[in-house]
């Protein structure tokens, strides 16, 4: 039977593809990781500390409305008027630093000048919801499809309750793949504004490097959807689809 065959091609086809994808999600993040740590161990040439950085680039571009908020070690981020670093960011003078802090800092200015950010914030939330269901109707759909090509369930009506799960998980993946569009944009914006911040405290050189860190970083988002869609493997941990 001819669908015997398209299964076992689709099979075949996911297999490859989930190789590859999980080499692209570990280059991601090995290389990001590789690129912190190296500039993790260069200074700065003028010796500031991170903190005098934010609040300096705090009075000069935002009048001193972001406060300042201590985090949890590595989860330095931007929420609304809110800036948490951590005390190993707030006392580093590493480029690593500079250059993770002031894409913060580019959040900061999206969300001072206009309402994207907190259109996309939103947008999250309601991502958060659907990607809840992916997976469930995914493998729904695809047991239904595979027991009535098999003729275990002959009956036309598991098909079709087959291909609207398998569907309707589809929609939610492509839902998530435009969400992921779009921050990556929004993160390319911050990422440009930071560079903006850093041309007033940082030589041409180290400019570079924290460029190179900053795109390097843009790729892991792909990535972490990918970890995401295919944490039900046991080959890659899961992170938030719409995080």
């Amino acid at each position: 039977m001819w669908w015997t065959y398209l299964i076992i091609g689709v099979v075949i086809g996911l297999v490859l593809l989930l190789c590859f994808a999980l080499a692209v999600a570990s280059f991601s993040f090995d290389n990001y990781y590789e690129k912190w740590k190296a500039l993790n161990q260069k200074r700065n040439s003028y010796g500031l500390t991170t903190l005098d950085y934010v609040e300096d680039i705090n009075e000069k571009f935002f009048d001193g409305r972001i406060k300042i908020k201590r985090c949890a070690e590595f989860e330095d981020h931007y929420s609304t008027g809110t800036i948490g670093l951590s005390a190993q960011t707030m006392g580093s003078n590493s480029l690593a630093s500079f250059a993770i802090v002031s894409h913060e800092l580019g959040h900061a200015r999206q969300d001072f000048t206009g309402d994207k950010l907190k259109k996309h914030w939103r947008m999250r939330k309601t991502g958060k919801i659907c990607g809840l269901f992916f997976l469930p109707l995914l493998i729904v759909g695809l047991v239904l499809t595979s027991l009535w090509a098999f003729s275990v369930l002959p009956s036309m009506i598991y098909l079709i309750i087959g291909l609207a799960c398998a569907g309707a998980s589809f929609i939610i993946f492509l839902f998530a793949v435009i969400l992921k569009y779009e921050e990556i944009k929004i993160e390319k914006e911050a990422s440009d504004f930071a560079i903006e911040f850093l041309k007033e405290y940082l030589l041409d050189i180290e400019i570079k490097y924290c460029q190179e860190l900053l795109k390097s970083a843009r790729l892991t988002y792909w990535a972490g959807l990918i970890r995401t869609l295919l944490s039900w493997t046991m080959l890659t941990s899961k992170t938030p689809m719409f995080r």
